[in-house]
């Protein structure tokens, strides 16, 4: 609050200063004109502040594991028998928690999500995918926030 009054305080001196250079010089000869009624100041525009985001990710990394909320076995490529594939995120969420999604994508197409409770708001959560037979290829994990944006993306290989 204290913010606001002190910068509309600074902007009223401001807005007088380029009006008197503004206004042209009456003729010699021309009668005085009738003083104007004061007008009254426009409260000047509100500045649009966008809202940060109310999730963060602070960290997100691939692994063949996860003990002690760390993930192990970090790395951006994996065999095709490692079994499962671990997305670890660290998220920063609004007070009280929240909710995010994991969306595993195999190229272009889904399969599968996994929603995950926040319950604080600095949490380290994860989930896995279960390799298929065919899961060779180009994947990628999108962290999603509750209204569908993407927080981020982490890409991997399965060889």
């Amino acid at each position: 609050m204290a913010k606001v009054i002190v910068a509309l305080l600074c902007l009223v001196p401001l807005a007088g200063f380029g009006q008197e250079a503004a206004k042209p010089a009456a003729p010699p000869s021309a009668p005085p004109a009738a003083a104007a009624p004061p007008k009254a100041e426009a409260a000047p525009p509100k500045a649009e502040a966008k809202a940060p985001s109310a999730y963060e990710v602070v960290e997100a990394k691939l692994g063949t594991g996860v003990k002690d909320r760390e993930p192990e076995g970090v790395a951006e490529s994996f065999k095709a028998d490692a079994g499962k594939v671990y997305c670890w995120t660290k998220v920063k969420a609004p007070e009280g928690g929240g909710e995010i999604s994991h969306v595993w994508y195999k190229g272009d197409e889904k399969q599968s999500e996994v929603k995950l409770a926040l319950k604080f708001a600095s949490v380290r959560t994860w989930s896995y995918k279960t390799l298929p037979a065919d899961g060779k290829g180009d994947w990628h994990v999108d962290v999603v926030a509750p209204d569908g944006t993407v927080l981020k993306s982490v890409a991997f290989k399965v060889e």
